[in-house]
């Protein structure tokens, strides 16, 4: 096998993401580390192609989807933050298991913007005749804002953009879909 410079740079993004993260949270260790829930409500819009190649997909309703999961949060500055959320989303027919990595950012006041990506798998069985899972894992890019309303509550609106193609609903004929996922939530930190 030939491997490319390129290739060869790929491999060692990751190694060099964690050499640059280490000076972060070896200066950050004076900041508390925080855990605690999140819940709250999913709107998907499912963006597919139909059997003729046009644009396709599905809305979902406003109350028939739902997430929750749990929250730890790094404060790595006086107004900096990431967060790691592993939540479960409940749709009509699919569920996720997804994983939010956020930078968080305190703007003003009390109000702080959320941006990074999210890493979603698919756990239901494959013997559903309604779909057809082309891959489990996804990925997708989220950002939102969220607002302290005390040190234990918070509440958040993000939007989530699908960048992976991870499915097929073959009886609406739908194909090729990836969700992108409006949210709003309440969190609780212990």
């Amino acid at each position: 096998m030939i491997f490319s410079d390129s290739s060869i740079k790929i491999r060692k993004l990751p190694f060099f993401m964690f050499l640059y993260c280490i000076p972060i949270f070896i200066n950050s260790q004076n900041y508390p580390l925080k855990f605690g829930i999140k819940a709250g409500w999913n709107y998907s819009n499912i963006n597919a192609i139909d059997e003729y190649g046009n644009p396709s997909g599905y809305l979902s309703g406003i109350i028939d989807e739902a997430y929750g999961g749990f929250l730890i949060e790094k404060q790595i500055s006086p107004k900096s933050y990431i967060q790691v959320t592993p939540t479960v989303s409940f749709t009509e027919s699919v569920t996720f298991i997804e994983l939010p990595i956020y930078f968080k950012y305190n703007f003003y006041n009390k109000f702080s913007i959320l941006v990074g990506p999210k890493l979603n798998y698919i756990p239901d069985e494959q013997y559903n005749n309604f779909y057809y899972f082309r891959k489990r894992f996804g990925v997708s890019g989220d950002i939102g804002v969220d607002y302290k309303i005390s040190n234990h509550f918070t509440i958040e609106g993000t939007i989530s953009k699908g960048f992976t193609k991870q499915f097929d609903q073959l009886v609406l004929t739908y194909y090729e879909a990836k969700r992108d996922v409006y949210r709003i939530g309440v969190t609780y930190y212990f």
